[in-house]
């Protein structure tokens, strides 16, 4: 009976050699061939479990914090200066607090991105913390309820984000008359990687011009819950989501776009006639079209090109604290 109970055994653990071996295989021989993770997703946003808590009772008889969690599921890495985090939903005082508490706080870390090594090994993105009132203090409930009633505790989250996208041209000695075994077809709709965020460049399509110009365009789309607002100016732009709804309404929806192929004489409808400028999404969405100059004495070739979006996102996560009401025995 023991020698059978071994066989089986000896037979349990060949069968895992060859898994593990099977699966180290596929791993080493399974290097990405795109550029980008891909995903809709900057920053995750979340509470931390129990900060605050579903249930805490008046008469400041129940201390405690609340505490986000946020996590960089993006490809873009984030100065913990390029985040602000607000603390909305309730009125400072009636929690023993004070504006300045729960306002413009950014986490403790720098949030870098998730990445992906050569060989298609994953390292996930930082996660850091921003506690309310802050990490020496606690909110409580001083004032008598009538009864008990619920408040909303709302993380409203502003970041600096980009996006990057690669796509590749197909340019030909000769645009018009394709040969049966060119290298790529200059009128093909050709594949856009995007990196992970929540606005995307997509849907690039090439098309020839004239004998010495191609065209292309792509969509600038927005399908994620946040709001996007235009960047700064400046070459180091802070996170800035506007409260005003003038300002709002002035820079809602406003990417920075710049478009690189690596070749002279590119032009861009809507980006101020050249390579660079800032469009308005519409319903999520705005394309952008460009024409490319060609050297005639070119010989044929693909050229990678590049897209940068760069722009502000605010986003929210909300909870709701119920405080009870200690009936008065005195």
């Amino acid at each position: 009976m023991s020698r059978k109970f071994a066989l089986i055994a000896l037979s349990l653990m060949l069968l895992v050699l060859i898994a593990s071996c099977q699966s180290q295989g596929t791993s080493s021989g399974a290097a990405p061939k795109t550029p980008f993770l891909g995903g809709s997703t900057g920053l995750f946003i979340e509470f931390e479990k129990g900060s605050p808590p579903e249930e805490v009772t008046d008469r400041g008889t129940f201390d405690f914090n609340a505490i986000v969690k946020l996590r960089n599921d993006g490809e873009f890495d984030i100065r913990k200066d390029k985040v602000k985090v607000d603390l909305i939903g309730i009125l400072p005082q009636d929690f023993d607090s004070s504006p300045e508490d729960l306002n413009d706080k950014s986490p403790a870390d720098d949030l870098t991105a998730k990445k992906r090594d050569a060989e298609g090994n994953i390292v996930e993105g930082i996660t850091s913390f921003v506690a309310f009132p802050n990490e020496a203090e606690t909110f409580n409930f001083p004032g008598a309820l009538q009864g008990n009633q619920e408040f909303t505790f709302r993380a409203d989250v502003c970041y600096l984000y980009q996006t990057r996208a690669v796509a590749t041209l197909c340019i030909l000695k000769d645009l018009v008359n394709v040969r049966d075994d060119a290298i790529c077809d200059p009128s093909q709709t050709k594949t856009m990687h995007s990196s992970g965020a929540p606005v995307h460049a997509a849907n690039f399509k090439q098309s020839v011009v004239g004998k010495d110009k191609i065209g292309f365009s792509f969509d600038i789309t927005h399908s994620s819950n946040g709001i996007i607002f235009k960047s700064g100016a400046s070459d180091a732009p802070d996170a800035d989501c506007p409260k005003g709804a003038r300002e709002r309404r002035s820079k809602e929806d406003r990417v920075k776009v710049t478009v690189n192929t690596g070749l002279s004489n590119l032009r861009c409808t809507g980006l101020d006639g050249g390579t660079t400028g800032h469009v308005t999404l519409v319903s999520g969405k705005r394309t952008v079209t460009c024409t490319q100059d060609l050297d005639p004495n070119r010989n044929d070739f693909e050229k990678p090109m590049e897209i940068t979006l760069d722009y502000n996102y605010n986003d929210d996560k909300e909870t709701k604290v119920l405080v009870k009401h200690l009936i008065d025995n005195s």
